[in-house]
């Protein structure tokens, strides 16, 4: 159960180009490797016990499923702290997050919000203010311009014509 889909998935993960994929079955790897280890070591005192297997068989398809991310869990609480990584987790995590926002962001929005992150993050200054930070990145968005947008009743945006809506008096 918990060799067939993920050796499939994981090798079309190595095929295509994203790397959170391939990050994601890596960790599946790890965390099933780790069960497997403990299964093993277990079983001559765990395995008589009637729902063992049934248990080790849930725990598998929790950590191979994308859609409860149970690897990633367990690597994040019980892994990475055993090892002793915890840094190196947050400075990928960071990276992930700048990756994220430089893709979302045009690129003079990226550009202040990567300097007010930086200044958040030095805490040497009195600029490390949330507060202070939150007025500056507010600051830019004055300066879009919003489409008009024509509701279904009632009047656009900078609309002066006067149809009628749902406030128009019919009598």
């Amino acid at each position: 159960i918990g060799t067939v889909y993920p050796t499939i998935c994981s090798i079309t993960a190595v095929a295509t180009e994203e790397i959170e994929d391939d990050t994601y079955w890596l960790t599946y790897w790890s965390v099933y490797g780790c069960l497997f280890l403990i299964m093993d070591v277990s079983e001559d005192f765990l395995g008589r016990i009637p729902g063992f297997y049934t248990l080790i068989i849930f725990t598998t398809i929790y950590l191979m499923l994308p859609m409860f991310r149970g690897a990633d869990k367990i690597f994040r609480k019980v892994l990475v702290p055993l090892a002793g990584l915890q840094e190196l987790l947050m400075l990928r995590d960071a990276m992930v997050i700048k990756k994220q926002m430089l893709k979302d962001l045009d690129p003079e929005r990226a550009a202040v919000l990567q300097k007010s992150i930086a200044k958040f993050f030095d805490g040497s200054t009195s600029d490390s203010d949330p507060a202070v930070l939150k007025e500056e990145l507010m600051t830019g968005w004055g300066t879009i311009k919003l489409p008009k947008i024509r509701l279904p009743f009632g009047k656009a945006e900078g609309d002066d014509s006067d149809e009628p809506n749902e406030k128009t008096n019919l009598v």
